[in-house]
């Protein structure tokens, strides 16, 4: 069974507020084990992403009807050309584990407020 519309929309919030959250005066200590999750190199956000990108071409491929028109190749192209570009991202993994042994303040700056973007 597919996830609903409304399971979709909940999970792009919860992504949407993680990168509000890092935008707010955070110690990288308290942000890296939530990127370490969303950038795991075998099921975080790139490698999802990349398999729905191929998937979503085999699917618009089983399905659109023949001759395809230039714009089914388009599409297909661009989806598998943007899979593994995405999917590449896979090795942020090992950045985000890599921040663990590097120095970093422990102090939260005051007075410090990310402004650019904000709602």
């Amino acid at each position: 069974m597919p996830p609903s519309a409304d399971e979709i929309d909940h999970a792009l919030d919860v992504l949407d507020r993680l990168a509000w959250y890092l935008r707010d005066p955070i110690l990288v200590t308290d942000a890296q084990p939530l990127l370490a999750k969303v950038l795991n190199e075998e099921w975080g956000v790139p490698m999802i992403l990349g398999a729905l990108l191929r998937n979503t071409a085999h699917l618009i491929e089983m399905h659109a009807l023949g001759p395809w028109p230039v714009e089914i190749r388009h599409i297909i192209a661009r989806l598998r050309a943007a899979a593994p570009e995405v999917t590449d991202c896979h090795d942020l993994h090992w950045d985000i584990h890599r921040l663990g042994g590097l120095p970093f303040d422990s102090i939260l700056p005051s007075g410090f407020r990310a402004s650019a973007g904000e709602p």
